[in-house]
């Protein structure tokens, strides 16, 4: 079932409006901010979102707690529903399972989104590219925060840049060999840490395993 799949079936409800959440002190504007060097304006983003994701983990746990901590977490902050999606790697190779489920991105849209939520083993493949993974980003050559720019390669073979301004942001955990490491990456990202969250997400995506609570 597909994220499409899963934005079909939002209920439109009406309902009382829940006051929404605030949003973590990182993320609210500093004065003098925009005069910060390039590197502590990245560190400061990377903050904003690993507290971004905890709020959103936070509400999933008050509607469904976990039993296990994973070894790899995906936080996507968006969908077309306005749901968020959570994706625990759980497991110690060189096997893994994949428990995904949607967090409504406020609290007042518990009425209209279906929670859903999925376990599926992950393919041999996949599992073997997770314990490689492990490994890999704990390498200081990867950075947390990724930039925000999509590059192509255009027919000459030069690159070309486009700037990414919305805030499709993928948070990623990852307990590597060396210890627990943060990673944002915008949603069209595709360096390494992109590929990882798009190898874990593909899975969910063409699962039919998902189950929706339309209560």
């Amino acid at each position: 079932m597909t994220r499409t799949l899963i934005a079909c079936g939002v209920l439109l409800m009406a309902g009382a409006t829940a006051t929404a959440e605030e949003p973590p002190e990182s993320c609210r504007p500093k004065a003098g901010e925009a005069l910060a060097l390039a590197a502590e304006a990245d560190q400061a983003r990377m903050q904003c979102d690993i507290d971004r994701a905890s709020q959103l983990v936070e509400r999933s746990e008050r509607l469904a707690p976990a039993t296990t901590k994973p070894v790899m977490r995906i936080v996507d902050t968006a969908s077309p529903s306005g749901a968020a999606y959570i994706y625990d790697v759980i497991g110690t190779g060189p096997s893994y399972w994949l428990s995904a489920h949607t967090v409504p991105g406020e609290e007042s849209e518990r009425s209209r989104v279906p929670i859903c939520s999925l376990g599926t083993n992950l393919p041999e493949d996949i599992s073997s590219r997770v314990t490689s993974a492990l490994t890999t980003a704990a390498s200081e050559s990867i950075p947390d925060y990724g930039p925000r720019e999509d590059v192509s390669i255009n027919p000459d073979g030069s690159r070309r840049h486009v700037l990414l301004l919305d805030t499709h942001d993928i948070i990623t955990t990852i307990e590597t060999t060396q210890g627990t490491r943060h990673f944002s990456r915008h949603a069209k990202a595709s360096d390494a840490i992109a590929g990882i969250n798009q190898m874990i997400i593909g899975v969910a995506n063409v699962s039919d395993g998902w189950v929706c609570n339309t209560n």
